[in-house]
């Protein structure tokens, strides 16, 4: 497994205007797979573009989208990736998106219907050839997972979607200014982590 790119993700706020989220995308390649985690939202388009001429990559060349969970600003850039594998937890599909609203229930309907192959994960499971550590962390959402990444270039990531979203989080948590469930699972963890990729905020190299 090796990183290809990694996009940090933010958000752009105009007060009663914008709140434009985007989750920070990061690209993998393994064995013929190209992997991505969390393809983002519309405002990370331009630097897709010039990512992607960087590295040689066309939107069909991506294999595999690996979801934390189903929140528009980590999904919506999926419709993107025709060919693209999406895994994601399968308590997605317990959710009623129309209810989200008039507009965002169509958008969120657009883009999981242009998913042509799921696979459903549960948290547990081991993935291309076990470079990829799969967890249920259901405290952002209920679908919500978090994955370990093992890279033979960029040392061990962990991609924890809203769980992680800045480093202020982390820091809370670590400092035991949060306990419960998600420290739990942090102190679980940190010891293989040398990266944290926050979904909306730089990345950290802890070791």
């Amino acid at each position: 497994m090796k990183l290809i790119f990694l996009m940090a993700g933010g958000s752009i706020h105009v007060p009663n205007k914008v709140n434009a989220y985007f989750s920070t995308v990061v690209c993998f390649e393994h064995s013929g797979h190209v992997i991505v985690v969390d393809p983002g939202n519309l405002p990370s388009i331009d630097e897709y573009e010039k990512t992607f001429k960087e590295h040689g990559l066309k939107p069909e060349d991506v294999t595999d989208v690996l979801l934390t969970h189903v929140h528009l600003d980590h999904i919506f850039n999926s419709i993107f990736f025709e060919n693209a594998t999406i895994y994601v937890h399968e308590s997605f599909k317990t959710k009623d998106y129309k209810s989200f609203g008039l507009f965002y229930g169509k958008v969120y309907n657009w883009v999981i219907d242009s998913w042509k192959n799921v696979e459903f994960l549960r948290g547990g499971e081991s993935l291309f050839d076990g470079r990829v550590r799969v967890f249920h962390t259901p405290w952002h959402a209920r679908e919500h997972l978090s994955y370990l990444v093992y890279t033979e270039n960029a040392g061990n990531f962990l991609i924890a979607g809203d769980l992680l979203p800045t480093r202020l989080r982390y820091y809370d948590i670590i400092k035991g200014y949060e306990k419960g469930e998600s420290r739990a699972f942090l102190e679980s963890v940190m010891s293989e982590v040398n990266i944290i990729a926050f979904s909306h905020d730089s990345p950290l190299e802890v070791k």
